[in-house]
């Protein structure tokens, strides 16, 4: 093509210009498409799309607080790959000759944007604005991508990846497969592999054909009578007596509340659902049917649930929209037994699940009920148990968290989810339309239910208007509306209603002091409490990581009570005074905004049975770093235990390591701070990270002055110095680097490449680097540092590559007491994590507790050795100390 082109008539800037629009033109690929028809669900979708103003009600989401070094390069491949994998994810929608069609492209580039909130004021809060951000924008169905990702990166170390795609491209199934695949992808591309994915048999498109083929057989109107036959004269709408006057035309706006079901709920049902030859999910709906028709009054309840709609073992692996909903009615207008109810839901269950091939919107079709533009046809309520999108705590090297946007929208009036979470726990949670129902109302609701399984699981022979239920107060709006209603109404219950479990099934708000007055600063933090931890009640003595709480938590809740106040207040004095009482003390002494003391008592032990306190444990942290898994190790370790956080407020140093006079000033200032609480040894100290530097050199400074530490515990942390193979790390260094340059964007590469040029063509450069090499690896007269105290070292089994082979980590040549090593099945950061830190709170408690007698036996036999009349009983009072 060059050729044919005659340069010698052309400007040398002509030249240039012709270059690279040929080679642009060159380098052009045509985007290839297939058209397949819409499913009948996506035809409904596009339908409600098209009513009205751009709407992110049918926005699916899911998110990962991702803890670790994030391989940006890997991420944005592993999305790639998951669109290349995926024909749904590649897919737009168009009317062509008055159809529907699928539009698949053969090929999408996926962008990942990174907002970066580092330097925020307040980057805790607003992670979570950027993320319901993006998570409320809505999608054109035409144009397209419906499906996009963002990371937001909170600190170096901690980044939340963003999910979102539109409803009519996916379903709950669908987010679990991707979630799953995303983790497998990124580990896979992080460490140089291929994708371990095998081969998709089948696209979604194949699916909408079959199912269109499918529609042509005899079955589908066996099952559009067996549907016919099951709704026929099924009361079209149904109204609680809680609920505002509906708007002519529906609205979507909605909110959601969600509560913990206990150990004891769950396990309660399941062997009852044994017992009555049933399923834990149809346990579960009766009970929701029992709390329908006591605040409705109406026994003929039919209510949408949806199935996965993935009738062949070729679906199974796809991402697409393949939910069905099948309509279950049951009649409670007897007053059964709640057994004869689970019975009769058994086989209206079984039938609707023999039916469930034909698709919803068929049914409506076939059915064609009275239309009215506010409310949904068939049913309004909905009822669903699931698992949650996020089943791992991994995502390849880093730790992985769920994360959650709570929807600002609902498209039922009522939507109820049984959530089983990863690790044994459920969740009970309500979306509600909120036009149509007060926040409190739902929390009520959600109290109820609770209550109620708990009776139901302990008389399952009762009728099920015996069962306790609050009676649901009748709004003004809704009055009208009842008196009319001829149905039968629940008997008067006690409206004492028990209080959720927010974390545990013997939980409830700790009862407030008789005749004591609640004051205005308890008051407004009962309310932020309730609303931010999404619990019925909440007692001004319940701790706040005891009810649920936890650190992301805890920086939304002083955002939310500075908000309030205008008072400016750190994070830190939720771990300072972690109930409400305490909290609103430090409100009312104006003491919010003062530096927190380098030892803070984060646990504060009761007194023994023989009057004294267990000795202290201090957890040592580096400035600047986040405490909060020191936090929750307090809470698990035993009642006695009075647990202080050390921590400076200076020097907090970053990309680099500390320098020997920095870390011999801050030991001198925590052993200063610890001596203040526990003025003589023995001593019992852990840290993990930096922090252990730290408290390496206040042990040595404490025997140096004659103290006896007499325990130092270690977090997964090596000893700084020569425990890594250098040309091994020098490997992962480089690597790292090129990652992470290739993740750059190309003027982000150039400038990386000019400044590195410039260092190192610097006059006078020496290649100190930051300091880590020298601290790595010190110089042939370094000896290591040498100390009595016994270490108890919490490590995870598989160490990086490039540390030198050790199981005792470095401890064992530094130590000349003991090394005792625990191996718990974890990556590094996930430690201090639940339930991890369950497990150290526990094993470190026997240790103090072993600790602590042996003081006793050594003060007991100090004792009768300095009088001699005690050595008359001496045998007794040895055996009683031991």
């Amino acid at each position: 093509m060059l050729s044919r082109v005659n340069t010698s008539e052309l400007g040398v800037a002509q030249q240039k210009r012709l270059l690279v629009e040929l080679l642009l033109r060159s380098n052009q690929t045509e985007i290839h498409t297939e058209i397949y028809p819409a499913s009948l669900a996506q035809q409904r979708l596009w339908f409600l799309d098209q009513l009205g103003p751009k709407s992110e009600a049918y926005n699916v989401h899911f998110g990962l607080w991702l803890r670790g070094p994030l391989d940006m390069r890997a991420l944005q491949s592993s999305l790639q790959e998951l669109t290349n994998r995926h024909a749904s994810l590649r897919t737009v929608f168009r009317l062509e000759g008055g159809e529907l069609v699928q539009v698949v492209a053969d090929r999408l580039s996926v962008r990942l944007p990174l907002t970066d909130i580092t330097h925020s004021a307040d980057p805790d809060r607003e992670h979570y604005q950027v993320a319901k951000a993006e998570v409320e924008k809505s999608f054109d169905l035409r144009m397209g991508p419906l499906f996009r990702a963002r990371v937001i990166r909170v600190t170096g170390t901690d980044h939340v990846l963003l999910c979102i795609m539109h409803h009519i491209v996916t379903d709950s199934w669908s987010v679990q497969i991707m979630a799953k695949e995303l983790s497998a992808l990124y580990g896979a591309f992080c460490t140089q592999r291929p994708s371990p994915l095998p081969e998709l048999p089948i696209t979604y498109g194949d699916y909408s054909e079959w199912q269109r083929k499918w529609f042509k057989t005899a079955k589908v109107q066996q099952q559009l009578k067996f549907w016919k036959d099951e709704l026929e004269d099924a009361p079209p709408v149904l109204e609680l007596r809680t609920q505002r006057p509906r708007s002519p035309e529906q609205t979507f706006e909605g909110a959601s509340q969600t509560v913990p079901l206990g150990d004891e709920i769950i396990s309660g049902i399941k062997a009852l659902a044994v017992r009555l030859r049933a399923t834990p999910f149809m346990l579960l709906l009766a009970a929701f049917k029992i709390l329908l028709y006591r605040a409705s009054g109406q026994p003929d309840l039919p209510v949408g649930v949806p199935v996965a709609g993935r009738n062949s073992v070729e679906t199974e692996g796809l991402v697409g929209f393949f939910v069905n909903t099948l309509v279950l009615r049951d009649d409670l207008f007897l007053n059964p037994t709640f057994a004869d109810l689970v019975a009769q839901i058994r086989e209206t269950t079984l039938r609707a699940f023999a039916n469930s091939d034909v698709p919803f919107e068929k049914v409506v079709e076939f059915l064609q009920p009275e239309r009215n533009l506010s409310y949904n046809p068939i049913f309004q309520v909905m009822f669903s148990v699931i698992k949650a999108a996020v089943q791992s705590d991994t995502f390849g090297d880093l730790a992985a968290f769920s994360y959650t946007v709570a929807p600002t929208k609902s498209i039922f009036d009522l939507s109820m989810t049984i959530i089983e979470g990863k690790d044994g726990q459920w969740f009970a949670q309500i979306d509600h339309n909120t036009g149509l129902f007060r926040s409190e109302d739902v929390s009520r609701m959600l109290a109820d239910y609770s209550t109620l399984l708990q009776a139901i699981i302990g008389s399952p022979e009762k009728r099920i208007m015996d069962l306790p239920i609050t009676d649901f107060p009748i709004t003004e709006a809704a009055t009208v509306q009842t008196a009319e209603c001829s149905l039968p109404l629940p008997s008067k219950t006690s409206s004492k209603r028990k209080a959720l479990t927010p974390a545990s099934t013997s939980h409830a708000p700790k009862p407030e002091r008789p005749g004591e007055p609640i004051q205005a600063e308890e008051k407004l933090l009962v309310g932020i409490w309730r609303d931010l931890l999404h619990l019925p009640a909440v007692g001004i003595d319940d701790n706040f990581f005891e009810i649920g709480g936890h650190s992301l938590l805890a920086a939304q809740l002083i955002a939310q009570v500075q908000s309030a106040t205008g008072r400016k207040i750190t994070v830190s004095a939720v771990f300072r005074a972690p109930t409400i009482r305490a909290f609103a003390q430090l409100l009312r002494d104006d003491s919010l905004a003062e530096p927190d003391p380098i030892a803070m008592k984060l646990h504060n032990g009761v007194h023994n049975e023989d009057g004294n306190d267990a000795i202290p444990f201090f957890a040592v942290a580096a400035p600047g770093v986040d405490t909060f898994g020191f936090a929750q190790l307090a809470r698990h370790l035993p009642p006695d235990q009075t647990t202080y956080r050390l921590q400076a407020p200076t020097p907090v140093v970053g990309g680099r390591p500390f320098t020997s006079d920095e870390l011999q000033a801050l030991a001198r200032q925590y052993v200063a701070a610890v001596k203040s609480a526990q003025p003589h040894g023995p001593y019992c100290v852990g840290a993990m990270c930096e922090g252990v530097l730290i408290a390496q050199q206040m042990i040595l400074q404490l025997e140096l002055e004659g103290e006896e530490v007499g325990l130092f515990t270690i977090f997964d942390t090596w000893v700084l110095e020569n425990s890594q193979i250098r040309s091994l790390w020098a490997v992962d260094y480089y690597l790292q680097r090129f990652r992470n340059f290739r993740a750059l964007s190309l003027d982000q590469q150039f400038e990386t490449v000019r400044r590195i040029f410039n260092r190192v063509t610097a006059p006078g450069d020496t290649g100190s680097g930051s300091g880590w090499n020298r601290a790595y690896w010190p110089d042939k007269d370094f000896q290591p540092p040498r100390f009595w105290a016994p270490v108890l070292l919490f490590k995870r089994p598989r160490q990086p590559f490039f540390y030198v082979r050790d199981p005792q980590m470095g401890w064992g040549s530094r130590s000349m007491g003991q090394v005792e090593t625990c191996e718990l099945k974890c990556g590094h950061y996930e430690m201090l994590r639940e339930p991890h830190v369950r497990l150290i709170g526990q094993t470190l408690g026997n240790r103090l507790q072993a600790i602590r007698n042996q003081q006793k036996l050594h003060s007991a036999l100090w004792e009768l050795s300095s009088d001699p009349r005690n050595l008359f009983d001496s045998r007794t009072r040895a055996e009683t100390a031991a």
